[in-house]
């Protein structure tokens, strides 16, 4: 494996470890999303054939529809949504009026 190649590979898993990570944290679909398309970007070539086995899991998992309540989907709090509707709202202040 080339210098480069083991680096793009790093960043790749750190890439997907910080999606996961606010997929757990505030249950975002597209989080969980970018994760599963950066694990697809791995080169299964030049990696661990265990650490592989376990993206390819992982790949699976969150890949699988959830439905809000059930077992293993992150619980929705008042928490996670208010940081989301001030960001909205600071959006929405940003754009230039229509006049």
């Amino acid at each position: 494996m080339s210098p480069n190649t083991s680096v793009e590979q790093t960043r790749l898993l750190a890439g997907v470890i910080a999606h996961l990570s606010r997929y757990l944290e505030t249950g975002c679909p597209r989080a969980a999303e970018r994760a599963g398309l950066l694990l697809r970007h791995l080169d299964a070539s030049v990696m661990d054939q265990e650490l592989m086995t376990s993206c390819e899991a992982l790949d699976r998992a969150i890949s699988r529809p959830h439905i809000p309540g059930s077992a293993g989907a992150p619980a929705a709090s008042s928490t996670s949504r208010r940081p989301r509707l001030r960001s909205l709202r600071a959006c929405v202040a940003g754009l230039p009026s229509p006049n």
